[in-house]
């Protein structure tokens, strides 16, 4: 039996638009072993059919390999569902593994990768679940993906606060607009360059400019109940920067100095029953008994 463990991960980082990424240590946990027919355990009665994204996953890899069998799987799910933390992706590279693993390795990293991502439809979260910290992707000209890792400084604290209800993909997607004037789409790339540089030189006072989003934040943090009550609490608090995670609803704190408890404790209290969770990043990605991928 393999044991599969997927992070969580937090995509867009404020301008860096379904390109960045970075892996946080809250993991999804899948003990896996080839079987006659498909067992899913300690799977919600909703999720538990042949639509299971883990499964769906899985069948995907066993395609790439040329394979037709079943599996058995054991859930043990930390990431929150439906929160901006890349849930969807760690079910997505973890059945995708388990395919790979379960054939002795039939299928490389980088083809985990591509698979995946083609299923997930974008690598914002895919990258940093498989490959761990910072990663930033696009899409090649021949349509397969290109990942590269970041540099990430060891100063900054991540602190990510989840509230209790769920602000669906699609209609975060469709909050956006369709087109953008020239002075966004100009701001968008200068903050989106000097805001991976302020996060890989620890340079704060960059983030806190560089870190400011003009193509999703502004139409997406409306869809948030309790967001600028948050941001404030958040930032006053610890001179930090709090960003969207992903397409939301849950945020992410980057900062210099933790959360303090009087801050935590406002935080929790806003409308939104709000949940503060300290965190580190995940630097080694998708862990297979233990060691990466």
């Amino acid at each position: 039996m393999f044991r599969i463990e997927a992070p969580a991960s937090s995509a867009n980082l404020g301008p860096g638009f379904d390109t960045l990424g970075i892996a946080l240590n809250v993991y999804n946990t899948f003990e896996t072993e080839l079987s006659e027919t498909d067992i899913l355990e300690n799977c919600d009665a909703r999720y538990n059919n042949a639509d299971n994204l883990f499964l769906q996953a899985y069948r995907k890899g066993c395609e790439a390999i040329g394979v037709n069998d079943h599996v058995r799987v054991r859930f043990a799910c930390d990431i929150p569902a439906s929160r901006g933390m890349g849930s969807s992706a760690a079910f997505i590279a973890a059945g995708v593994s388990a395919a790979s693993v379960l054939h002795e390795n039939a299928l490389s990293k980088e083809e985990i990768f591509q698979i995946s991502t083609q299923m997930e439809g974008h690598p914002d979260n895919i990258a940093p679940c498989i490959y761990g910290g910072l990663i930033a992707s696009l899409k090649a000209l021949d349509n397969t993906w290109i990942h590269r890792s970041l540099a990430i400084h060891d100063s900054w604290i991540f602190t990510q606060l989840i509230p209790d209800f769920e602000v669906d993909t699609k209609k975060a997607r469709a909050a956006l607009p369709d087109f953008y004037s020239r002075a966004e789409a100009s701001a968008s790339v200068a903050n989106a360059i000097l805001n991976v540089y302020a996060l890989g030189n620890g340079d704060l006072e960059l983030l806190k400019e560089a870190g400011r989003d003009v193509i999703h934040e502004p139409y997406r943090a409306p869809l948030i109940k309790g967001f600028e009550d948050v941001r404030k609490i958040a930032e006053s608090d610890t001179g930090g920067k709090l960003l969207i995670s992903g397409s939301g609803p849950s945020c992410l704190l980057i900062s210099k100095k933790p959360l303090s408890k009087e801050a935590g404790m406002r935080i929790c209290a806003v409308d939104g029953n709000w949940k503060v969770m300290a965190l580190n990043i995940a630097p080694g990605g998708l862990l297979v008994n233990g060691k990466p991928l």
